[in-house]
């Protein structure tokens, strides 16, 4: 007899589910694409000098994740961050393939970037860095943070758009 209400009370459940209208918990389980598709062309290294993480950079390819407001035409951007304990003039360090950026910008905890980008924490430092327009498939990005040494990140321009 329990197992009858039992089946029966699951019948209903999921009979009534399939009737609600779109709710908040329905969009909490949604898949979020810009942070998906931000994890997919981010790249994180450190730098480690005995056994003590002394810098963590981390730099996602914009270009990439919106394609419609950072246009290859008009530069290769990135949202870096850096977190380490020394202060760090980012413009005269960073460099893709040899060249020096064109802008840098610093992003604050209420832009949009901050909210939107993975890995993201109060204890770093973020900017969008942009470069001159390249036509390489692959490039490196450098930092070098003295006095522990650079940091290298490859990326890889996709060649199918999400």
């Amino acid at each position: 007899m329990r197992s009858k209400f039992a089946f029966l009370f699951l019948g209903l459940a999921i009979v009534l589910s399939g009737c609600s209208e779109k709710n908040e918990v329905t969009e909490i389980i949604q898949k979020d694409l810009i942070h998906e598709k931000a994890l997919v062309h981010t790249k994180e290294n450190q730098l480690v000098k005995s056994l003590e993480t002394k810098a963590t950079v981390t730099a996602t390819l914009l270009n990439e994740v919106f394609p419609k407001r950072f246009s290859y035409d008009k530069g290769i951007s990135f949202f870096v961050g850096v977190i380490t304990d020394i202060p760090l003039d980012i413009s005269k360090n960073i460099i893709l393939d040899g060249n020096s950026p064109i802008s840098v910008k610093n992003v604050g905890q209420k832009d949009f970037l901050y909210v939107l980008m993975p890995g993201v924490n109060r204890w770093g430092s973020y900017y969008i860095v942009t470069f001159p327009s390249m036509k390489d498939k692959s490039f490196t990005l450098k930092l070098e943070i003295d006095p522990y040494g650079p940091v290298s990140l490859n990326f890889q321009r996709s060649t199918l758009r999400r």
